[in-house]
């Protein structure tokens, strides 16, 4: 049996905005596994903790790749759905790890799962995601095309979401087909969520995208808490344009682990 290290290759991935905002690092792959990494710390802060959503953009672009490994030729693949399964609390400082790799594939799609652990190894959530092939965009985006570094309050404002709020797609949320970033939407929904369950906090996000949210064309976070329990709570958060359905979440919320 060989014991050769995998060569590490760093992935020649298209950093648009959400990336820039979250400030993600690199994403590459050795071998069959595709990783990538992502601070935490204040700035990403709801009442002192880390949200799950700030995971999403990472876990969508690193399963996003995952899948393209078995692309078929002239296709690209775009999210149909995202579950995230929260498995202790996310830390506040110090970077996130994560791991994915392409679990099957046919002629229309893929499916990959990954994980996010901290810097000392230990799980924190397992991440899963279905993409769909489609005929490759002509013009993926090129590197900082969309808006250069975040601006003041674009963070903050994502941060602040509830319920009935429409949102401007401004360049800095854009993925490189010039729709609104996969990973901004699940953040959305879950910020969404969290402010209608006000002491819970998210074990679980699965969220469906339905139809492309063009830039430049704002959305409104809509939601149904389905549960309103004081010790498990469950929120649909459906992002809608002109009164269509574009992504649909659920999020489940359960009371905070204690502290130690």
């Amino acid at each position: 049996m060989s014991t050769t290290p995998e060569r590490r290759v760093v992935l020649p991935v298209v950093h648009t905005g959400p990336e820039a905002l979250l400030r993600m690092g690199e994403l590459s792959v050795e071998g069959e596994v595709f990783r990538g990494s992502m601070p935490v710390g204040p700035w990403l802060a709801v009442e002192r903790r880390t949200p799950a959503g700030a995971l999403a953009v990472l876990v969508d672009d690193l399963l996003g790749y995952a899948i393209t490994a078995d692309l078929p030729s002239g296709r690209w693949s775009v999210s149909t759905e995202i579950t995230l399964d929260v498995l202790r609390t996310l830390p506040t400082t110090g970077r996130l790890l994560a791991d994915g790799k392409l679990v099957a594939s046919d002629a229309q799609g893929g499916f990959a799962s990954g994980t996010v652990r901290d810097e000392s190894g230990k799980r924190l959530a397992v991440c899963t995601q279905r993409g769909r092939f489609v005929r490759a965009p002509k013009g993926l985006v090129e590197e900082g095309a969309w808006g250069g570094p975040p601006r003041p309050g674009d963070l903050e404002r994502l941060l602040s979401l509830r319920d009935g709020v429409t949102m401007p797609t401004t360049d800095v949320l854009a993925n490189e087909g010039d729709n609104l970033h996969g990973g901004i939407s699940m953040f959305a929904a879950d910020i969404v969520a969290g402010a209608l369950a006000p002491g819970l906090v998210t074990s679980s996000i699965h969220i469906v995208y339905t139809r492309a949210i063009p830039i430049g064309v704002p959305v409104t976070w809509r939601a149904a808490v389905r549960h309103p329990g004081r010790s498990l709570a469950v929120v649909d958060v459906d992002g809608v344009v002109d009164d269509q359905v574009c992504t649909t979440a659920r999020v489940v919320l359960h009371p905070p682990a204690p502290a130690g």
